[in-house]
């Protein structure tokens, strides 16, 4: 399954709202909001009933059309035949979905050396007054301590990798030569709410729990070992 970064935003909004049904009106809206678009301008096409936003948000036909023939074909939702509403049939086939259809080795990264420790490290990311947000080991051993390591994994908004780059510098942290050489790990994105959708955990932002979760599972090793003890967690409501 193909997963652009609208149909991202919309499993997170599902997986947000996991514990609740949903319809897909209110589905393209809450994802629409997690993209950080404005959704102020409506036109129609005439041959189509479905609004579309300006070329700039989620609409509702592929939305409609990702729910109905997609997840819900393949049971990762279900619908009430009462209501019409829609609800997660098992979140966490749906966290597997992301951590296959999006692995995080993958994802193009920007590679630095840091000459300090694990702590040391994430606190000169928060000190950065740059928005991050903490994923793979760096953020799973904030929620709970499993592997020893001084890697750190952060996204970062990919319009300020030059303000990273600098500021990093200075801290005589270096770009690494190869993946070998880093320790630090910064990952761009375009999607605000893998920023500020997360939690503050022990005073630094962590990314949203689906994405930390499917970060780590698609990573294999000691990395899954972590991730599966941590899905059972978010199952359980106790992220």
């Amino acid at each position: 399954m193909e997963l652009t970064d609208k149909r991202l935003v919309s499993l997170l909004w599902m997986l947000k709202n996991k514990d609740k049904t949903w319809s897909i009106l209110a589905l393209r809206k809450g994802a629409v909001a997690l993209l950080n678009k404005k959704d102020d301008e409506v036109k129609y096409k005439q041959k189509t009933p479905f609004p579309i936003i300006d070329g700039r948000s989620l609409t509702y036909g592929p939305t409609y059309t990702f729910v109905t023939k997609e997840l819900e074909k393949n049971g990762y939702v279900v619908k009430d035949s009462k209501t019409s509403e829609y609800r997660v049939a098992k979140a966490s086939d749906l966290v597997k979905l992301i951590s296959l259809a999006r692995p995080f080795s993958g994802l193009d990264t920007i590679d630095y050396y840091s000459p300090l420790g694990f702590t040391a490290t994430l606190k000169l990311l928060q000190e950065a007054k740059l928005p991050y947000a903490l994923t793979a080991f760096a953020g799973g051993e904030l929620y709970h301590p499993y592997v020893k390591t001084d890697q750190v994994h952060a996204y970062i908004r990919e319009a300020d990798a030059g303000q990273w780059e600098n500021y990093l510098r200075a801290k005589n942290c270096l770009r690494a030569t190869s993946k070998s050489q880093a320790n630090l790990f910064l990952v761009p994105t375009r999607i605000e709410s893998l920023l500020g959708q997360g939690q503050k955990v022990k005073g630094f932002q962590v990314a949203p729990a689906p994405i930390l979760l499917s970060d780590l599972l698609s990573m294999g090793g000691l990395a899954e070992e972590q991730g599966r003890l941590l899905l059972e967690e978010w199952l359980d409501n106790r992220m």
